[in-house]
């Protein structure tokens, strides 16, 4: 820190109107300094002729002239804090005096044409002396070797356009005589703009780059946002389905418990009763056992008809000597168990929940992302030893059917056409010859005849699928209908209850209903039927390709009562809907001898 004195003393070559270092000083009558330029400015711009320190005042403006010793002074005044200021200890990284000894100072500058670094000092020389004035200056570098030819030993000056190199002056003349070469400053001058470009360019980038982020992480804090949303409507909702069965599970109790009371306070009346005459029993027989124990004659003649008519009394009375009648209604009562029923009830309730959830994961999976790999292994050993089956999700919505909804669908060979042959397993349907009229249907305008035959067995509720081998038919029909019935023609009419595709390569390869398997070349093997009951969905898949062939959607499966029979119904508090059973439907036509359709088991793909 500089001292008081060394403080006062640069005071004292200040100007006080510009506070710095004075220039070209001049001094007023009164003795103070200034610079020429700030006390002429001064009296120009006030407008009076006055010290701008004592306020003393002049009749005419002074003849000012440059105190030229004190100008001597400023100046090695100047000179010496510049100097001062120059002579800084180099520091590491710094680039040092090339000629200082110890202790080196910091270069302020380097000569292109020396090859040498100078501090302030050292520098003095190429300020002062002509012909060093001539040679190139620039800011301090250390790298001075890498800027001399080290074959001629003399500055690059110059730079090669064909070879990309910076040569010095003899370099070109023997070895780049021929290329384009331009001096160093020419080619900095213009990749300096090409740098500047790139800069520009990347900027931009950086700047849409920097703008997609911004616009990526609100895009991520508002699918984050809506996802959590959507996470707590879920858990919602899950929660009211938690409430509606426990409130489900305390009416049951309640209707369990009401139905026990009755007969509880019934057997409780009972027990009072008899009760009651057990004590009067008890009374009776104490007195008979005293009259027993008497040697008085005249007191046992006199008790003994009142006595004797009470006995007689009980003794013809039926209901003395039978159970109570609410015997029989707590004996049944306590043979009926309703936990049967909960278990089997909550178990189908169970199994429909857990393939519903299954079936909705896999969805919302599949719609995220690939499904990752499963491990080969079907097993895996848990640290407590027992073995445990790994589940493999489904890869797609027809394999997830397969391994929840696939039913053994079998034949009825008693609602079978004549011409019909039926397999003993009921698995085999062929076509074969018969006199029988077959049924007529219509499909796209045109007129069929079929040989059509049902399922043994109907569903009203939940899901059902079932795979059919084609590959050995010309023409098929396959579906559902919700009444067998030989007499009544088969048609594709849904609103008629019948819900069937047609498959026919007669002549070309045609679908009915039109589906887009008509603009693929490809004859499906095997068709996997299934049925949603309560969503009212019929939809045939092409089981080797994976894909859907066709779909139904909002079938009217379930059938609501006529209102003359709904004020019936209610009277008597049954459902006023009708679910009626769905039965599988096949069928072969077209007279194609020896056609065969065949049931195939569902094969658990994994």
């Amino acid at each position: 820190m500089a001292s008081a004195s060394s403080l006062l003393c640069e005071e004292q070559f200040l100007c006080s109107i510009c506070l710095n270092v004075f220039s070209e000083p001049v001094s007023t009558p009164c003795g103070h300094n200034y610079c020429q330029n700030c006390i002429t400015g001064y009296w120009v711009s006030s407008g009076q002729i006055k010290c701008p320190l004592c306020m003393k005042k002049f009749r005419r403006r002074p003849q000012l002239q440059v105190n030229t010793g004190f100008r001597d002074m400023v100046e090695h005044f100047q000179n010496t804090r510049e100097r001062n200021e120059d002579d800084i200890p180099v520091k590491p990284g710094e680039v040092p005096c090339d000629i200082c000894l110890v202790p080196k100072l910091k270069a302020q500058k380097t000569c292109l044409v020396c090859l040498a670094s100078y501090c302030q000092l050292h520098l003095e020389p190429h300020q002062r002396v002509t012909t060093l004035k001539k040679h190139q200056l620039m800011d301090p570098v250390s790298n001075l070797e890498d800027r001399v030819c080290k074959k001629h030993d003399k500055m690059l000056e110059l730079f090669c356009r064909k070879d990309q190199m910076c040569v010095c002056f003899m370099c070109w003349k023997e070895d780049h005589a021929t290329h384009e070469a331009v001096p160093l400053e020419h080619e900095f001058r213009e990749r300096k703009v090409q740098l500047d470009c790139v800069t520009s360019e990347m900027i931009m980038k950086e700047n849409m780059k920097s703008k997609s982020i911004k616009e990526i992480k609100h895009a991520a804090d508002q699918s984050k946002k809506k996802s959590e949303k959507e996470i707590a409507d879920i858990a919602e909702v899950f929660t009211a389905l938690v409430v509606s069965r426990e409130r489900r599970q305390a009416e049951l109790i309640e209707v369990i418990q009401k139905k026990l009371e009755a007969p509880q306070k019934q057997a409780a009346d009972h027990v009072t009763q008899l009760e009651l005459e057990v004590a009067e029993l008890r009374r009776r027989r104490s007195e008979m056992e005293q009259l027993l124990q008497t040697e008085d004659h005249l007191r046992l003649l006199q008790s003994w008809p009142s006595l004797l008519s009470a006995h007689t009394e009980d003794l013809f009375d039926p209901q003395s000597h039978s159970n109570p009648p609410c015997t029989s209604d707590l004996t049944d009562l306590s043979q009926q168990s309703y936990v049967a029923t909960v278990k089997k009830a909550v178990a189908q309730m169970e199994k429909t929940l857990s393939n519903e959830m299954e079936m909705l994961i896999h969805e919302v999976r599949s719609d995220c992302c690939e499904a990752t790999e499963q491990p080969d292994a079907a097993e895996e050993q848990m640290p407590d030893g027992f073995v445990r089956e790994v589940w493999n999700p489904p890869r797609d919505k027809l394999m997830m059917i397969q391994q929840y909804d696939a039913m053994d669908v079998t034949l009825d060979a008693y609602t079978a056409h004549s011409r019909l042959i039926v397999s003993e397993d009921g698995k085999q349907l062929r076509f074969g010859e018969g006199l029988l009229p077959y049924l007529s249907t219509f499909f796209g305008g045109r007129c069929y005849d079929i040989a059509s035959i049902f399922g043994k067995e109907g569903f009203s509720s939940g899901r059902f699928y079932y795979e059919v081998q084609v590959s050995g038919s010309k023409c098929w029909l396959l579906g559902v209908v919700k009444k067998p019935n030989k007499e009544t023609p088969v048609t594709t009419c849904p609103e008629q209850g019948c819900w069937t595709l047609l498959g026919s390569y007669n002549l070309y390869q045609r679908y009915c209903p039109e589906t887009v398997m008509n603009a693929r070349l490809q004859r499906p093997q095997t068709v996997g039927v299934f049925v949603d009951y309560e969503k009212g969905e019929v939809s045939f898949y092409d089981v080797d390709t994976r894909t859907l062939i066709y779909s139904y959607s909002g079938c009217a499966f379930i059938e609501t009562i006529p209102a003359f029979k709904a004020f019936f119904y209610s009277l008597v508090g049954a459902s006023l809907s009708h679910r009626p059973k769905l039965y599988p439907f096949f069928g072969i036509f077209e007279d194609n001898f020896d056609d065969t359709l065949v049931i195939t088991p569902v094969a658990h793909t994994t």
